[in-house]
C-alpha cells in the first residue's frame, strides 16, 4: 500500500501524469510500460455511461415497480438516483486525489494493500460478469422477436455470440463511445416506440397498479434489485475517466447522465406499470401487443444491448488480459489478436453457456444488484474515501458515509441476497432450460 502522504511525492515521479489530477493530459504518455492515449470529452462519457447503463436496466423498471408498488418503488427510484450520484462523486475525487490508478482495483490498493485491491477485483468484475448474460439474454430475445417470435431462443444465443465475439476485436474506447453513442440513440428509438405502444395498449387497459405489491417482501426485494441493477454501473467510473483528455470534467457527465437515467426510469417505469398492472414483464417490450411496433422495438433494443454487451465485455477482456498477457493488451500483431481473440472467446462461451443453464433473466438481475452492486456502488467508495481524507473528513460525510455503508452497503446486501435466492429457488421450477426447445 503506497501512503497518502507519499503520493505526491509519487506523481513527481511519473513525469507524464503532471498535468493528470488538474489539467488537460498530453496527447501520448507512458504509464507502466504501457503507452496512454487519452482523448475522451466529458460529453462522450455522458454516453459512454448511458451506453453502459441504460438498457436492460431500464426495461425492467415497470417490473420492479409491479413488485414493490406505486409508492415503494418510486422512493426506491429517487433514492438510488441520489445515492449513486453521491457514491460516483467520491470515485471522481479520489480518481483526482490518486491520479495514477487506472482500474477500481488501483484504487483498492492505494488505500487497503494487496487485499483492497483483489477483493475490489473480485466483486467488481464478478459484477461485470454477471451484467453479460443478461445482456445475451435480452439480445437474444430481442432478436427472435424481430426475425421470428417463434423460432428456438437457443438459436439466436448463438447467432449473437458470433457478432460480439466479432465486435470485441475493438480493444480501445477511442471507438467504444461512439458504439455508446450510437446504442443510446438505439434505446431512445426503443423507448419512443414503447411508448407509443403503450398508449395504445392502454385504451383497453384495466390495470392501474398497486399502491403498495401484494407479492410479497421477497419478490419486492427482490424487485429492488433490478432498479439497484438498473443504476449500477459506477464501477467503471475510474475506468472512463483514465481515457478522458480533462478527468476534472467528470463530475459533468456523472450529474448528466445521473440526470438523464432518473427522467427515463421515471417515466418508462410509471407508464409501463400503469398500462399492465401485476402482469407486466421483464423485459417490457415482451409485453407489448404483437405487431409491427413490437418488432421494430425490438429491434432497436438487440442494436443497443449489443453495444452495451462490448462495452462491458471489452472492460472484463482487457482486465483479463492485463493479468494473463500484459504485453498483449495493445498488441495488434498476429500473436496479439490471436491472443485477444481467445480471451473473448472464452468469456463469450462462458457467458453462453450461463445462459443455457440457468435461463433465469429477472433473477440474474437481482442477484447483480443485491448482492455485488451494493458492495462496489455503496460499500467500497465510502470506506475507500473515509480511509483516503482521514481526519479532514467533515462530520456530515462521515453520516452520510455511515448511513450508507451500514443499510445500503451492509444490511441491503444480507437482505436483498436471501430475497433474490428465494426468488430463485421459486422459479427454478418453472423456467425451462432453453435447449429443451432444440427437441421440441
Amino acid at each position: 500500500m503506497v501512503p497518502l502522504e507519499e503520493q505526491k511525492e509519487d506523481r513527481e515521479n511519473i513525469p507524464s501524469l503532471e498535468l493528470a489530477s488538474c489539467d488537460e493530459l498530453k496527447e501520448n504518455y507512458l504509464l507502466d510500460g504501457t503507452l496512454r492515449r487519452p482523448h475522451l470529452s466529458w460529453w462522450r462519457c455522458v454516453f459512454l455511461i448511458l451506453g453502459d447503463i441504460m438498457g436492460a436496466g431500464i426495461l425492467a423498471i415497470p417490473y420492479a415497480l409491479a413488485t414493490m408498488g406505486w409508492l415503494l418503488g418510486i422512493l426506491f427510484l429517487v433514492l438510488m438516483c441520489l445515492v449513486y450520484v453521491y457514491c460516483g462523486i467520491l470515485l471522481y475525487r479520489m480518481r483526482l486525489m490518486i491520479p495514477q490508478i487506472r482500474t477500481y482495483g488501483d484504487l483498492g490498493e492505494q488505500v487497503y494493500g494487496t487485499i483492497g485491491r483483489w477483493a475490489v477485483y473480485i466483486v467488481q468484475y464478478s459484477n461485470l460478469f454477471l451484467f453479460l448474460p443478461v445482456y445475451l439474454l435480452v439480445s437474444s430475445k430481442a432478436l427472435r422477436e424481430t426475425v421470428n417470435p417463434d423460432s428456438c431462443l437457443i438459436i439466436w444465443m448463438f447467432v449473437n455470440s458470433g457478432i460480439l465475439i466479432f465486435f470485441m476485436q475493438t480493444r480501445t474506447l477511442r471507438f467504444i463511445s461512439w458504439y455508446s453513442l450510437f446504442g443510446t440513440i438505439c434505446i431512445c428509438v426503443t423507448l419512443v416506440i414503447t411508448v407509443i405502444q403503450e398508449a395504445k395498449d392502454a385504451i383497453s387497459s384495466t390495470s392501474h397498479g398497486q399502491l403498495i405489491s401484494s407479492g410479497g417482501l421477497e419478490r419486492g426485494i427482490a424487485g429492488s434489485g433490478d432498479i439497484i441493477f438498473a443504476y449500477s454501473g459506477i464501477f467503471v467510473f475510474i475506468e472512463f475517466m483514465d481515457e478522458m483528455r480533462k478527468p476534472k470534467d467528470f463530475w459533468k457527465a456523472i450529474y448528466t447522465a445521473n440526470g438523464i437515467l432518473f427522467f427515463f426510469y421515471t417515466f418508462v417505469g410509471v407508464l409501463g406499470y400503469a398500462v399492465y398492472g401485476k402482469s407486466v414483464v421483464n423485459p417490457i417490450t415482451s409485453a407489448l401487443s404483437a405487431g409491427l411496433l413490437k418488432r421494430v422495438a425490438n429491434a432497436f433494443l438487440w442494436l443497443h444491448i449489443l453495444a452495451a454487451f462490448v462495452i462491458h465485455g471489452l472492460i472484463l477482456n482487457r482486465a483479463i488480459a492485463l493479468r494473463l498477457c500484459k504485453h498483449y493488451v495493445d498488441d495488434f500483431s498476429i500473436i496479439g489478436m490471436l491472443a485477444w481473440f481467445c480471451i473473448t472467446l472464452c468469456t463469450t462461451g462462458l457467458v453462453l453457456l450461463l445462459n443455457i443453464f440457468f435461463p433465469y433473466l429477472s433473477d440474474v438481475e437481482s442477484l447483480s444488484g443485491t448482492l455485488f452492486s451494493p458492495l462496489t456502488g455503496f460499500l467500497f467508495p465510502n470506506l475507500f474515501y473515509w480511509k483516503c481524507k482521514g481526519s479532514t473528513m467533515s462530520w456530515k460525510e462521515k453520516m452520510v458515509g455511515c448511513v450508507i455503508l451500514v443499510v445500503l452497503g451492509i444490511a441491503y446486501t444480507v437482505i436483498g441476497t436471501y430475497g433474490t435466492i428465494y426468488s430463485i429457488v421459486q422459479d427454478a421450477s418453472r423456467t425451462p432450460l432453453l435447449y429443451k426447445c432444440l427437441y421440441s
